[in-house]
């Protein structure tokens, strides 16, 4: 496949990395614009504390600051401070902090997080802190990590882990929750699919279908799948054997994916084979949420609408724009 790669210089290395339109922004390192178009924007303001990553919602208004085996978060409206947040400490340094950002039509932001139980998602109002999703319930017993959103903003998928440990994937109907939030409580594990089991990373792909990583672990050593996962006719539509590891994904089309363990790899969905590589680009050895025994990865962001992937450096930042069939 045909790419553009483009080189944005930084004075150093940035912290953290979102998309915003046409620009990548470190929040971490003091909310930094940096254009496609060479410019740089930076309002000069430094958060003292050792947050290292971000999100930022789809309108670029709102971003929240987190440390990412920590309990602490930081939600921003531009560089203003909203609120503190805080994440449940039980096992809080063993996995990646819970929290997504999406902003639907009407304007309003919704905040995904888990401020009360490593196993609870609230859904509040980013604006006022109003918590949309109010229950008394039993949730069940697992450990959210890693949220996103659709792009619709229909769904909120959690990556995350139940005990012994083992990885577990949970996708909520967001209408469905706001208005019975109990149904936040449910496994909500994806039938077909060794009951959500076993998944240790999702994304969103094309209307309502969610692409996953599967490892089946045996004495003989792990094996990893790719699959796709239709979320309306709740069945599993396709899964092939990969033939290398696959960690954090990016959905291109139809038939590709890029997965970022250890340098980005494009990878075709139909084969499971890698057709290109970007070995010089670092992205980390990260597989799941559990991470604690591995050094954090470089930053990097995924716009998946516009297929596109940022890499920090030591100096600045590679962008990869990857052409449409």
């Amino acid at each position: 496949m045909d790419f553009q790669r483009q080189t944005l210089k930084t004075p150093g290395a940035v912290s953290s990395l979102c998309w915003s339109g046409d620009a990548l922004v470190d929040p971490v390192g003091g909310m930094v614009r940096y254009g496609l178009d060479g410019t740089t924007d930076d309002p000069h303001i430094r958060y003292a504390y050792r947050f290292d990553r971000a999100v930022m919602s789809p309108d670029g208004r709102y971003s929240v600051l987190y440390e990412s085996l920590g309990t602490a978060g930081l939600l921003l409206e531009g560089t203003r401070v909203v609120r503190q947040l805080m994440r449940d400490f039980y096992q809080a340094h063993v996995h990646d902090y819970p929290v997504a950002l999406h902003t639907l039509p009407s304007g309003r932001t919704l905040l995904a997080h888990c401020p009360e139980s490593y196993c609870v998602v609230e859904l509040e109002d980013a604006a006022t802190g109003e918590r949309l999703t109010k229950r008394d319930n039993t949730p069940a017993d697992i450990f959210h990590s890693r949220l996103q959103f659709s792009p619709d903003g229909r769904y909120l998928a959690s990556a995350g882990w139940i005990w012994h440990p083992v990885d577990a994937a949970s996708v909520f109907d967001v209408p469905r929750a706001l208005e019975e939030p109990a149904s936040l409580d449910s496994a909500a594990l994806m039938e077909g699919v060794e009951g959500g089991i076993f998944l240790t990373s999702v994304a969103f792909g094309a209307k309502d279908t969610l692409v996953f990583v599967r490892v089946d672990e045996s004495r003989d050593g792990d094996r990893f799948y790719l699959g796709t996962y239709s979320l309306t006719e709740r069945k599993q539509l396709s899964e092939v054997e990969l033939e290398e590891p696959a960690g954090p994904l990016m959905v291109v089309d139809a038939e590709h994916v890029v997965d970022f363990f250890g340098h980005p790899k494009l990878v075709s969905r139909a084969t499971g084979r890698v057709v290109q590589r970007w070995e010089d680009l670092d992205t980390g050895k990260v597989l799941a949420s559990i991470r604690h025994h591995l050094p954090p990865p470089p930053p990097f962001a995924l716009d998946a609408a516009h297929r596109r992937f940022a890499v920090g450096t030591a100096s600045g930042i590679e962008v990869v724009t990857l052409a449409a069939q």
